[in-house]
């Protein structure tokens, strides 16, 4: 069964944004078709504020390329593993993002999607917080000890460990070198600790503008 088939309606509201309106026929998925109908009800909400908001941003050659295709396909594959409400409103964020145009340097969107795709629940939780952790004006630039005692919600200090490990392996945080610098300038738990700590990558940013995370506008 055709996995898509919840979401093609809501795609059709695309075309008059650009999406042509034969593009549809023959896309095809293999995936959990339940998750996909979770994923099209968000999507639906997602694309209605697209409609509304940011029109004008919309990437009309993205639309009607093959890329796109490739993008819902692979937004379809991530909610079949999704575990939570919240991780399927991030994929169709995230989806609905990649119909937008963004400013240099440029978006890699199916690397994103794919980064998206492999997130779990728990490490969307902990990125998402992480943005409250750091310095609001420029989080990129700030960095959270890997031995510091601070959490998210719902969450244990090794539980926020090991996702914190997790988005390392994805390529979301670096584990750099605290300088004496980094440390003399504040003493909060998530800064003191050891000599190591975790930064937001340029892949991070990407996650973050494509789902507007973060203060991340558009």
């Amino acid at each position: 069964m055709n996995a898509l088939t919840p979401l093609l309606p809501i795609l059709q509201t695309l075309e008059p944004l650009g999406l042509p309106s034969s593009s549809l026929h023959g896309w095809y998925a293999y995936a959990n078709q339940k998750q996909a109908a979770r994923l099209a009800r968000h999507l639906e909400s997602e694309l209605r504020d697209i409609h509304r908001e940011f029109s004008q941003m919309v990437d009309h050659a993205y639309l009607s390329s093959d890329a796109f295709q490739a993008n819902v396909v692979q937004a379809v594959r991530a909610a079949e593993m999704a575990e939570s409400e919240d991780k399927l409103r991030f994929i169709a964020r995230a989806l609905a993002g990649c119909v937008l145009s963004f400013p240099p340097p440029a978006l890699d969107k199916f690397q994103t999607m794919r980064i998206i795709e492999g997130m779990s629940d728990r490490e969307l939780s902990v990125l998402a917080g992480l943005f409250d952790l750091l310095d609001p004006i420029n989080p990129y630039a700030d960095s959270i000890s890997v031995n510091s005692t601070a959490t998210v919600a719902g969450l244990t200090r090794q539980e926020f460990g090991a996702a914190l490990l997790g988005l390392g392996q994805l390529g979301l945080l670096n584990r750099e070198t605290l300088t004496d610098r980094d440390r003399e300038w504040t003493e909060t738990p998530a800064h003191s600790g050891s000599g190591f700590a975790w930064k937001l990558t340029a892949l991070a940013r990407q996650v973050a503008v494509l789902s507007r995370i973060g203060g991340e506008e558009l």
